[in-house]
């Protein structure tokens, strides 16, 4: 009786594959090995014949025969061409989709736990946003003065202890802060430290802008190093409502996706 299996042995494990001749392609094809994934390339039974007929009689030497194994035979499917197969994976993969997935729902959720908190009560109106003022220099009066015109709802600190006060009682949309801003205890390092100490739900929701003589206003890479949203040259404090607005929209378009998947308002 003829059989009806195809032996393909594997040279670097010598792991037997069994395949179905029924299914053998008429031209050369490859078959990846399920035990160590070699690529092997095999011939068809025909030419496979042909091949021990000649290497039978001496025409060609006998590593071109098929090499017998002694380890056990696995059934694998068949890809003609350079396209190997894959036996066993797609549910591996797949599962490992599935896993990354749930980690992903799962980071998602504990951040909108932990977001819950930070929300705030809604804005008065959509351009009126709660803005502590923590300014000790001349410019301070401007400040004061354009954001007031712009319809924001201002607190403005005396000291550091007020600001931090007011950061950690009420929840605040827009920080303003001047180097010069309490220098006997060092106010502005002070306040900028609790700033990048905050939790990212926190700070996401706070616009910390920095007024500053040495930098040009929405200097981007300047504010990123120092870990503000928005630097604005105090040569040009009548600029701050609008160089403002542009910064918040940008984070708005910047997290639309997160502040959706978390259900969160923009700022």
């Amino acid at each position: 009786m003829v059989s009806k299996v195809m032996i393909v042995t594997c040279p670097n494990c010598t792991t037997r594959l069994q395949l179905d001749k029924g299914k053998v392609p008429s031209r050369p094809f490859s078959v990846r090995c399920p035990k160590c994934q070699q690529l092997i390339n095999a011939q068809p039974p025909a030419q496979q014949s042909q091949r021990d007929a000649l290497a039978a009689v001496g025409d060609l030497p006998a590593s071109s025969r098929s090499q017998q194994g002694a380890g056990p035979a696995f059934a694998a499917p068949l890809s003609e061409g350079d396209d190997a197969a894959e036996p066993q994976t797609l549910l591996h993969a797949t599962s490992a989709g599935d896993e990354v997935l749930r980690l992903l729902a799962s980071l998602l959720r504990r951040e909108a736990v932990e977001a819950a908190d930070v929300k705030g009560p809604a804005r008065r109106a959509l351009d009126c946003r709660r803005v502590l003022v923590c300014v000790g220099s001349a410019y301070g009066e401007d400040v004061k003065r354009v954001l007031a015109d712009a319809g924001h709802d201002l607190f403005v600190a005396d000291d550091t202890t007020q600001a931090m006060e007011r950061m950690r009682d009420t929840h605040v949309d827009v920080l303003v802060l001047d180097p010069e801003f309490d220098m006997p205890r060092r106010g502005a390092a002070f306040i900028s430290h609790e700033m990048g100490a905050m939790r990212m739900p926190e700070r996401r929701r706070v616009v910390f802008v920095q007024l500053t003589d040495k930098v040009r206003t929405c200097d981007a890479h300047a504010a990123f190093l120092a870990g503000a949203n928005l630097f604005v040259n105090t040569a040009e404090v009548e600029e701050l409502p609008r160089a403002l607005e542009k910064n918040i929209r940008d984070l708005n378009e910047l997290y639309r996706d997160f502040n959706k998947a978390l259900s969160l308002t923009e700022l």
